[in-house]
């Protein structure tokens, strides 16, 4: 595995109030700095991939190690076809071998779980001692909130396999869920040590922090994974909530404008200048949002009204303690 990495997909947080466009906890790809799943859509264009490769295939004999490699690259990019196409290459090449089982039954984690869970167990029967194995079950709990067994799946996956960095970043957002901030902080530590460019680990850490209000260290944290991984938006999302929390509107405004559409940038920014009780100017970059245009209209309006009402009561409040 490259990097120290796993094959695990991610999982998702959303704000109580809808308005971030992302906010997530990430678990990652297949060794790989990025993560997905393989949509049955895609199929078609694993077809094509076939034609397109069928000419490197027959004149790159590869290894599996080269294959396994290739796919993670593919994917690390986001051409899942590719992935698969790389993977089912190594399958093929020695159908004995649990790695290039494991990375395609990966890519089936989120579309479906079930499917995913025969091809974990199938491999556990054949492969008791596998770290991944045990850590692919693991992630079909997590993808189905099942936090308590993610946790006891992904703890014996890092027992048997210590060096699989994704491993214990998702044993970290386990804990995070269970409300085991420090032991969550120790698990993606861990992985940060392991793989130092592991993005999702470090978004995963920052998201840890701004889960208990520790807001300069969740900027720290989600700092270092802007700066390794520049096209994912949660990361920049996330970036952007801890800098507004700390009241460093404008550069949480470049955040957000990273991580999306001005309108979603500006809405963001409004939802922040909510959260820290500054509601005059939350309505102005309400009120910039929806004058930005795109088809966050409907959500910044719900928002916009939101703040206004938070702002009427406050000025009720202020009036009668000056009677």
């Amino acid at each position: 595995m490259r990097r120290g990495g796993g094959w695990l997909p991610r999982s998702a947080r959303r704000a109580s109030i809808p308005a971030l466009a992302v906010l997530g906890l990430l678990l990652s790809g297949c060794a790989s700095d990025g993560a997905a799943a393989f949509d049955p859509a895609l199929q078609r264009e694993l077809i094509r991939k076939h034609h397109a490769f069928g000419a490197e295939a027959a004149a790159t004999p590869d290894s599996l190690e080269d294959l396994l490699r290739k796919g993670d690259a593919r994917r690390a990019d986001g051409d899942l076809a590719g992935a698969m196409w790389s993977y089912l290459r190594a399958h093929e090449r020695d159908p004995q071998h649990p790695a290039p089982v494991a990375r395609i039954a990966s890519l089936q984690i989120a579309p479906d779980p079930e499917r995913a869970e025969t091809l974990f167990r199938d491999l556990l029967a054949r492969h008791p001692e596998s770290g991944a194995a045990h850590a692919g079950l693991g992630l079909v709990d997590v993808a189905r909130g099942d936090w308590t067994a993610g946790r006891t799946a992904l703890e014996e996956a890092v027992r048997l396999a210590p060096s699989l960095a994704a491993a214990h970043s998702a044993l970290g957002v386990c804990l995070d869920q269970l409300g085991l901030h420090s032991e969550a902080r120790e698990s993606y530590e861990r992985a940060i040590a392991l793989h130092p460019s592991f993005y999702e680990a470090l978004n995963n850490l920052g998201v840890s922090y701004l889960a208990t209000a520790e807001y300069e260290a969740a900027a720290q944290a989600l700092r270092r994974a802007s700066r390794t991984q520049t096209r994912d938006p949660a990361v920049f999302n996330n970036l952007g909530l801890a800098l507004g929390r700390l009241r460093d509107y404008d550069r949480a405004l470049s955040a957000f404008r990273r991580a999306g559409s001005e309108q979603a940038a500006r809405n963001n920014l409004g939802y922040v200048l909510y959260l820290n009780g500054d509601y005059e100017r939350a309505i102005r970059e309400y009120e910039q949002a929806v004058l930005a245009g795109g088809d966050q209209r409907p959500q910044v309006l719900r928002n916009l009204r939101l703040a206004q009402r938070a702002e009427r009561e406050q000025t009720r409040r202020g009036d009668g303690q000056g009677d």
